[in-house]
């Protein structure tokens, strides 16, 4: 259902217009057969291609058809900020903007609101709030966390819908396992009220049978920011991730702080 809107979508596209399309993604790609694409990625079959990149992102080439078109440096990290760069380059390849001004204006991004975003330091620990609340965008956030050099990721997370996280239980409990410490929030509701028979503790038991012994559910926030301000330390990379308000945990902690 999904790859049909997709489709529909892209249909809309006039004659004289283009359809600029991840190349790397099965999905994408099985949505968009038989169309004329334009598509960007890692692999050499893309017309806008990234090489040479850093270890944490930051700093790639991009190809044209092999050829060299622009050096790109971002000052957000992560596999997956590479592929919105080339989405954005390729986009604006199709406008007619020269490669120079595309350089410039992908240094010049400093990120989206929740998303990696820098809220200060508690006890010299570096914290951040993303609002990924899916394991694909988990599993892309803390890929790119762990390129960045710190010497622990505690990772604060808030489960968003009983049924997404009945539905993705294995997923979550693989993308979080990333973490060195993982903390867990109780669910957020949302629209709905029937728990289906699972909590935040259904899935920590969950990460522990991965074999990771650093697994803490908390029923309160409260109880959340005193264990991230008694066990934080300088080298640490804090990140509080989800769609609900887990987003105050930040704050709260950085109020305490002063």
């Amino acid at each position: 259902d999904i790859q049909a809107s997709f489709r529909k979508f892209a249909s809309l596209v006039p004659a004289d217009g283009r359809i600029i399309a991840n190349g790397d993604d099965g999905n994408t790609l099985e949505a968009l057969h038989g169309m004329e694409l334009l598509t960007f990625g890692f692999g050499a079959h893309n017309f806008f291609r990234a090489v040479n990149c850093s270890k944490d992102y930051r700093e790639f080439d991009i190809l044209r058809n092999d050829a060299l078109y622009t050096h790109i440096t971002l000052s957000v990290a992560g596999r997956h900020n590479v592929y919105n760069a080339l989405a954005a380059a390729l986009s604006a390849y199709c406008l007619g903007i020269d490669p120079l001004t595309v350089a410039k204006g992908l240094a010049g991004f400093r990120g989206a609101g929740r998303r990696m975003e820098y809220k200060g330091t508690v006890n010299g620990a570096d914290l951040y709030d993303d609002y990924a609340h899916h394991p694909g965008e988990l599993h892309a956030l803390l890929t790119a966390a762990k390129s960045l050099g710190y010497k622990r990721i505690i990772c604060a997370f808030q489960p968003h819908t009983y049924t997404r996280t009945k539905a993705l239980m294995d997923e979550f409990a693989e993308a979080l396992s990333q973490s060195d410490v993982v903390v867990l929030a109780d669910i957020y509701a949302a629209r709905e009220t029937d728990t289906l028979g699972i909590s935040s503790a259904t899935l920590a038991d969950r990460i522990r049978a991965l074999g990771h012994n650093e697994v803490y559910y908390f029923p309160s926030f409260e109880e959340i920011e005193n264990f991230i301000r008694k066990n934080c330390q300088k080298g640490d990379l804090v990140i509080t991730m989800g769609a609900g308000n887990v987003t105050d945990i930040g704050p709260s902690l950085l109020l305490q702080n002063k």
